[in-house]
């Protein structure tokens, strides 16, 4: 070594350090005094010369000193694929930790932007002695996909901020947060959505090596074949990752955390040269939320897909006061709040970081967002989609087509086959959130603006494993989820046929007018792919609107267990203005207003907290009326009445800035009402533990004239039971509805046939 220290102690310096230029003056080397200098001025020349020397030496370390700070600074922020320093010896932890350290392969990938970034920020504010830390700090980021600096990011204070960027640009935002400017918190849904992955990964749980194959592309053999992307081209595959620093991933409830969206855990190691710890544990998280997407295969649909940050999105980032020694295992938490597809797929979290037990950090809003490679453009209608259907075929419109369809920008979506640009607010969409039930368009045939019948069309649904309808109907599928499943397809391909580019510049809406379905087999769909085939039969155009008659199937597992055929109008404001119901805008009452039983073959029932018939979202009775041996056909009545309340969660998502409720809804509320019947006069009691189920074979036919929206005040629904038949362990009932919205009856709803069964008492 070149330099040297005090007693000529060389000081370490890494074999790739620049050398330290000599101090110039005397010799660094002290040298030992000489024998006759034995009286006093000897002495104190002597000790002029040796604190002369010493001034010289000290002046000497110090500069070697500053230049392998300046260095290591300057190594801090390059490429991890450079020749990396020796780390000099640590101590050994003050808390062991609770895994072995993870060997980390010398990789290709580059170093992570952010942890280098705030990293080389936290060095300079602490040197400046401006840290924001101990205490809470929020960090906006400015910059999307902030890239590895050439040189030491610079840090400027703006009056109570700090910005962190080069000398082209800002990175980052640093500002102070106090404790008397609340967070806010996020909202909290009364229905949380449910997990919507576009790929059903086959692990929960990453080890490193995982995590190493992930980065490196090696996606389908560590989450399974549905992340399969072999045979696309190398440029829209997914981007690199940065190189790993997590070591585990665990993702251990869809439903967890206080959002309900989803927990995850992690563990990783601070780096034993880390000068602080809360960069390392932003980049972290941030690391894990990517994974979580990827998990997600949200990626999927996005060429040359990679993780950024949302720009002007603040991030509270709130550190403790702990000791944190080199080399230490951080366990992260990390409670989804949010995820979604739009404007491009994103995951939002807050983040909780522990060491040894005790709490270190806090992130709150930390998030990511996936998006297209530069230059790409995942709507591109000149790209071949990067999506495959279940059987392997490329699709003709993703996941991220139909978010768009639901609530997105329609002038995004190019219309196939024209240049129309749609300006109108309201147009026909799916619905969205929970409520939409389908996910691609797999392929068709048809001429935009032509409406050939026998045009048609084929979707795909992924149904949940433990999807929210099923849970909250008893764990049985109700008729609800099947009509949607299959109106939806129809209403969607009218779109993809020229509706959607009708009337650009106005209001059109979508309603359901007519249809008929069967159950043709008893079928177990949660956890599988339907297959929805829609076939145009008639073309209708009207004055202000058209009308589409369809047949519709459903198939799950290669068979078919659904058909039947459906109307759709699609009409101006005008045009839908002019519906009067089913009776030509008179009040007909229901059949109890019409022969008042006596009171004594009346039951009235408040069954609000009845679960055995709905609950959540399909707790569609309030107060319902029983009048055994009553109705049309002397079987049996049920009248059921509930008010309409504008916050009634099937606004929001039927549909996007055209809020209605859907018909199903209303033809849910009466199967649930012939299910109270036989519950509440005894025709159950020797079963156990029943449960209604969908009849199968029994054709449903229902006509809709009316809609009910949010100003109105009332919905009621009744039922006519026709036939009764009891045996060991079931009953079947069938039965005749309708339903009014105030004083209109718009429904009639015919054959309601529930096959409710259980164990024998």
């Amino acid at each position: 070594m070149d330099e040297l220290g005090f007693e000529g102690i060389p000081l370490p310096r890494p074999a790739d350090a620049p050398a330290v230029a000599p101090a110039p003056g005397p010799e660094t080397v002290v040298p030992a005094p000489a024998p006759e200098a034995v009286g006093q001025d000897a002495a104190s020349s002597l000790t002029a010369r040796l604190a002369e020397r010493l001034q010289h030496t000290h002046a000497h370390v110090l500069t070697a000193h500053q230049t392998i700070i300046a260095w290591q600074l300057a190594r801090a922020v390059r490429p991890a694929c450079l020749s990396p320093a020796p780390a000099p010896p640590v101590q050994p932890p003050v808390h062991p930790p609770v895994h072995p350290p993870v060997p980390r392969p010398a990789p290709d990938q580059p170093g992570d932007a952010v942890a280098t970034i705030l990293s080389a920020a936290a060095r300079a504010l602490r040197a400046a002695g401006t840290c924001p830390y101990p205490g809470s700090a929020v960090i906006t980021w400015l910059d999307e996909a902030p890239e590895l600096p050439d040189t030491a990011p610079r840090v400027e204070r703006d009056g109570r901020e700090w910005r962190i960027g080069d000398a082209e640009r800002t990175f980052a935002v640093l500002a102070p947060h106090g404790p008397q400017d609340p967070w806010p918190e996020p909202p909290v849904r009364r229905f949380p959505p449910d997990p919507r992955p576009l790929a059903r990964a086959t692990v929960t749980r990453l080890t490193a090596a995982d995590l190493d194959a992930l980065a490196a592309g090696d996606i389908a053999r560590v989450l399974g074949a549905a992340f399969d992307q072999s045979g696309r081209p190398s440029a829209v595959l997914p981007a690199p990752w940065p190189a790993r620093l997590l070591d585990t991933v665990t993702l251990v409830d869809p439903r967890g955390g206080r959002s309900a969206q989803g927990l995850l855990y992690a563990t990783t190691r601070l780096p034993d040269r880390a000068g602080e710890a809360w960069p390392h544990c932003v980049a972290a998280a941030l690391e894990l939320l990517r994974v979580h997407a990827f998990h997600q295969g949200f990626h999927l649909c996005l060429p040359g897909a990679r993780a950024t940050l949302p720009a002007r999105r603040p991030v509270l980032v709130d550190v403790r006061d702990t000791p944190v020694p080199p080399g230490a295992e951080l366990r992260l938490e990390a409670e989804l709040t949010a995820t979604g597809m739009l404007p491009r797929p994103y995951v939002t979290a807050d983040c909780e970081v522990t060491v040894a037990g005790h709490p270190l950090a806090r992130l709150r809003d930390v998030g990511v967002v996936l998006k297209e490679g530069p230059g790409q453009d995942a709507l591109d209608p000149g790209r071949p989609s990067l999506r495959t259907s279940t059987t392997g075929r490329r699709v003709v419109a993703d996941e991220l087509h139909t978010a768009i369809f639901a609530e997105g920008d329609l002038g995004t979506v190019p219309l196939p086959g024209s240049t129309t640009r749609v300006t109108g607010r309201v147009r026909p969409r799916l619905p969205r959130g929970d409520f939409r039930m389908l996910d691609r368009v797999v392929d068709g045939h048809g001429e935009w603006g032509e409406y050939r019948p026998g045009s048609w069309g084929l979707a795909e649904y992924d149904v949940p494993a433990d999807p929210w309808y099923v849970r909250e109907n008893g764990g049985t599928m109700p008729q609800l989820a099947l009509m949607e499943t299959a109106l939806q397809a129809a209403g969607l391909f009218s779109g993809v046929l020229g509706v959607a580019g009708a009337y650009p510049d106005g209001h059109l809406s979508c309603r359901n007018l007519d249809g008929r379905a069967r159950l043709l087999r008893p079928v177990d769909t949660p956890g599988t792919t339907v297959e929805q085939h829609v076939t145009l039969r008639s073309h209708s155009p009207l004055p202000g609107g058209v009308m589409h008659r369809y047949d519709f199937r459903l198939r799950a597992d290669g068979e078919p267990f659904y058909a039947g055929e459906a109307v759709h109008g699609f009409f101006t404001p005008e045009l839908l203005a002019e519906q009067q119901g089913l009776d030509g805008g008179t009040y007909r009452p229901p059949w109890l207003e019409r022969h008042p039983p006596a009171p004594a073959d009346v039951r009235r029932l408040d069954l609000r907290r009845d679960l055995r018939l709905g609950r959540g979202r399909l707790a569609l009775l309030e107060d319902v009326t029983l009048v055994p041996g009553g109705g049309d056909h002397g079987a049996g009545y049920v009248l059921c009445d509930k008010p309409v309340r504008r916050d009634d969660w099937f606004f929001h998502h039927h549909f996007f800035q055209d809020p209605v409720m859907p018909g199903s809804a209303g033809v849910q509320m009466l199967y649930q009402a012939v299910h109270a019947y036989a519950l509440h006069t005894g025709l159950l009691d020797h079963l156990v533990r029943p449960r209604s189920h969908i009849a199968v074979g029994e054709e449903l036919h229902w006509s809709y004239r009316g809609q009910i929206l949010r100003e109105h005040r009332r919905v009621r629904g009744e039922a006519h039971i026709r036939e009764v038949r009891r045996e060991d362990r079931r009953v079947l009932l069938r039965a005749d509805g309708s339903v009014w919205r105030d004083d209109l009856r718009i429904y009639q709803v015919d054959n309601i046939a529930a096959d409710i069964r259980g164990e024998a008492a």
